[in-house]
């Protein structure tokens, strides 16, 4: 099957005059040979090459706009690219598309919590992340958590990120949005607990780093402050402790 596949590629690289919308040669599965692009613009998409990626899944999309793949992958480069609009538009397709795929849920859930638009993005998200089948779901959980923090539901928030890190107790994003959750609560001691844990997973960040310093400002350690101030200032110059 594979060498079908890459066979089909190569008559269709081969059409090089013909423009990305023009149909490939007769007895060619459009279908499978979308796929073929699609993945490939995915792989593209992963590797950073994003102008080949963006070819290449185009090319997929007008073979077969009913690629669900294709939709997703489209969608996270325009979303990189800062063009929500058409991530949207795509996100929203691919969804449609295939329903029950809990990584595209996921995907498009934690964009619609990043825009803004809360309820929506949580609905997508508590569907992908009870989806047993679906290997990452603490994934899903942990967005669902950040999303239901920026919303200000924080106990919701607390329930979906203790779920995530039952699933991986290793989730960096996880462990510092429950340092986070902590803190803001005044909860300096499980605050400090999570962040222990974090950074002993995570790499130090600035938003890490000064809440650390925060922490331990609270807490009344200051020999403790005073090491997340030089990592901070040594690591990030221009930060600014107090903006956390």
């Amino acid at each position: 099957m594979k060498f079908e596949y890459w066979a089909i590629l190569g008559i269709a690289l081969l059409q090089g005059c013909s423009s990305m919308h023009s149909r490939p040669a007769d007895g060619v599965d459009e279908e499978k040979l979308a796929q073929i692009y699609a993945t490939k613009g995915t792989a593209y998409l992963a590797q950073g090459k994003l102008k080949v990626a963006l070819a290449d899944l185009r090319k997929a999309l007008a073979l077969d706009p009913d690629n669900a793949v294709a939709h997703e992958s489209i969608a996270l480069l325009y979303e990189y690219l800062g063009k929500a609009g058409k991530a949207a538009e795509h996100y929203r397709e691919a969804a449609k598309l295939a329903p029950d795929d809990a990584k595209i849920l996921n995907n498009y859930g934690r964009f619609l919590c990043k825009e803004g638009r809360y309820d929506e993005g949580l609905a997508f998200l508590e569907k992908a992340g009870s989806d047993k089948l679906y290997d990452e779901r603490w994934k899903a959980l942990v967005n669902a958590g950040i999303c239901a923090q920026r919303a200000g539901r924080q106990k919701q928030a607390e329930t979906w990120l203790r779920q995530a890190l039952a699933l991986n107790p290793e989730s960096s994003d996880a462990l510092a949005a429950m340092a986070r959750l902590m803190a803001d609560r005044g909860n300096w001691l499980s605050a400090r607990a999570f962040l222990q844990r974090y950074e002993a997973v995570g790499q130090p960040s600035e938003s890490m780093l000064r809440l650390g310093y925060r922490i331990e400002t609270a807490l009344g350690d200051t020999s403790a402050a005073q090491g997340y101030l030089d990592k901070l200032h040594r690591l990030f110059p221009d930060s600014q402790p107090q903006a956390d």
